[in-house]
């Protein structure tokens, strides 16, 4: 798992800071470990291998009683229900990629308004969000931010952001896209003169 050393939260908080200096606009960058714990995974997994497990004993003309298959299959869906809880990398590839992405989507839009994004002055909060275990990105803005900078520029700035996270380059996708954003907003959010921060510009991890 990717772990952010001093250093390269420092250079998140610097590329914030610079591109907040020519806009009004307001970034804020988010880094999940992981979106869902999958719960309901394990015990499916645990509970299909326990009921199939007689029918490896019938086909397999294993002479054995209903109170020994019983427990049988009891320890194995504890042992598999625990081995996946435990080993959340292992049922993790076991996890449909759609389902893997809907529940990061679903995190990213949560913590866009748990963040207070939605609450800034010009409404021009961008989150620049990441869950690593999903290996998932995605930028949440207001809608009028997407109105004004236009879907296929949009487009791109998630794209460079994309393209960074697939080579695990995550504080550099970060960087990227905060800086490429920030050029964007400038020119549609410029900075007031009173302009004041009002969101943490340092990397926020849950």
């Amino acid at each position: 798992m990717i772990k952010f050393s001093e250093q390269d939260k420092a250079r998140i908080t610097a590329a914030i800071c610079a591109a907040e200096k020519n806009t009004s606009g307001e970034f804020v960058t988010v880094v999940a470990r992981i979106s869902d714990h999958y719960v309901f995974l394990p015990l499916l997994w645990g509970a299909v291998v326990a009921l199939l497990l007689p029918g490896v004993f019938i086909l397999s003309s294993i002479p054995l009683s209903l109170i020994h298959v019983y427990q049988m299959q009891l320890v194995v869906f504890i042992a598999l229900t625990a081995l996946f809880l435990f080993v959340p990398e292992l049922h993790l590839r076991l996890v449909p990629k759609r389902v893997k992405h809907s529940r990061a989507s679903r995190l990213a839009k949560a913590q866009f308004y748990q963040q207070g994004v939605h609450m800034t002055k010009h409404h021009s909060g961008v989150l620049f969000f990441v869950s690593l275990a999903e290996h998932y990105v995605e930028i949440v803005a207001d809608q009028g931010i997407h109105e004004k900078i236009g879907e296929a520029r949009w487009q791109g700035i998630v794209q460079i952001f994309v393209t960074h996270m697939q080579k695990g380059e995550v504080t550099e996708g970060f960087i990227a896209a905060v800086d490429t954003c920030g050029a964007a907003m400038a020119e549609h959010y410029p900075r007031d003169a009173d302009d004041v921060n009002e969101l943490s510009d340092g990397l926020i991890e849950i």
